[in-house]
């Protein structure tokens, strides 16, 4: 989902085109990542970045915030650390960057002994990587779904999918898992590494011998390493209002720190929000208020990962955050956010019942060719 007022280049694959038709609504990485460059430039705002630089410590001092950062020296090179002091500080990072991988007995063993064999998704770069190996796929969402259907035909098969027991994606289900070709399996309960073994025990007794590859897409955990005293507590960081601002400290604010919640609009929405209360444009609900969102959030939600899920109110949310903003005043700057759209979120469901069609047709295609190749055999 674009920006409110620049729209995502009309570019599409020869790949895509072929799997969902010339109008297929999906874009590559590249020119997405293009897409986010390019806002970037347009207005030289690239000369405001610190690119290759870490924040290795955002602690607030009197009324100000005193960042310690960091640049890479590349390699021989030495780091470059030095201070600077803002009145401010927007955490724009993501949660999607430290790899969650579950506690399993003998997981550990494994990649010791065979260095490189237990990977996150978050490493995965193609097929062709697993051409002829044995791999076992954890984790029944969007990376694991993708992963595993594209290991289909290059793994050696079946791909082992680690999916029966777990929740499908609210999305699009597990039509992924379906391929006849992945061959769906309960949680592992231990591995076995003992002389020289690959084996991996599922909790329904079953077993997988001389697994080569283990790829988890199990999730992220969320990490704030540069704000020791913000508190992070089951995968979610504690005291924001809106899921934006701070409550401890309103100069401390938060953008994507969302699940499901339509990017990159959102992004917008909440970016907005955030640039007008700095500005001393937009006002917050006193304390008390914020307060009782939070809490009623989690009597609603839960206190865990699913707190930040805006699905399935998105209108509730994006309006809220708007009135939050206001508008700019008449001959001020600003950006005016425009109401939400049932639309948006009519052709964000759209695109997944494009992928469901095309994963039902290519299961469909796989169990015909097996019939081919097997056919019934003659009664004596």
């Amino acid at each position: 989902m674009s920006f409110s007022q620049e729209a995502i280049p009309e570019t599409r694959s020869r790949l895509s085109v072929s799997k969902h038709g010339d109008d297929t609504p999906f874009r590559s990485h590249a020119v997405i990542r293009g897409y986010v460059e390019s806002l970037v430039r347009r207005s030289g705002y690239e000369k405001l970045v610190s690119y290759n630089t870490s924040v290795e410590s955002a602690e607030k001092v009197g009324n100000e915030w005193r960042l310690v950062l960091r640049k890479d020296g590349n390699i021989g090179g030495e780091d470059e650390w030095w201070e600077e002091w803002f009145d401010a500080v927007v955490v724009a990072s993501g949660h999607f960057n430290v790899p969650y991988i579950p506690r399993i007995e003998g997981l550990a063993a494994l990649e010791r002994e065979h260095p490189g064999s237990v990977k996150h998704s978050k490493m995965f770069r193609g097929r062709d990587a697993y051409k002829g190996k044995k791999v076992v796929v954890v984790g029944a969402s969007v990376s694991g779904a993708d992963i595993a259907y594209d290991l289909v035909g290059t793994a050696k098969g079946p791909v082992y999918a680690v999916v029966i027991g777990h929740k499908a994606n609210g999305y699009f289900g597990d039509w992924a898992f379906q391929h006849p070709g992945i061959a769906q399996k309960p949680s592992i309960s231990h591995i076995d590494t003992s002389n020289g073994q690959r084996t991996v025990h599922f909790t329904d007794g079953t077993l997988v011998e001389n697994v080569d590859e283990l790829i988890f897409g199990t999730g992220y955990s969320w990490s704030l390493p540069f704000l020791p005293n913000v508190k992070i507590r089951n995968n979610r960081v504690l005291g924001l209002y809106q899921h934006v601002v701070y409550q401890n400290d309103p100069t401390l604010l938060f953008v994507g720190a969302v699940g499901a919640g339509l990017t990159f609009k959102i992004f917008e929405w909440q970016a907005v929000l955030a640039a007008r209360l700095l500005a001393g444009r937009a006002t917050l609900p006193p304390p008390e208020e914020q307060q009782n969102w939070e809490r009623d959030r989690i009597a609603k939600k839960g206190n865990g990962p699913g707190f930040t899920l805006v699905f399935p109110d998105f209108e509730e949310y994006f309006e809220t955050v708007r009135k939050l903003a206001g508008e700019p005043a008449v001959g001020q700057p600003g950006r005016r956010l425009p109401p939400y759209e049932k639309r948006w979120f009519e052709v964000f469901m759209a695109g997944h019942e494009r992928r469901k069609k095309w994963w039902r047709e290519e299961n469909e295609k796989a169990r015909q060719k097996l019939l081919v190749k097997e056919p019934p055999r003659a009664r004596l």
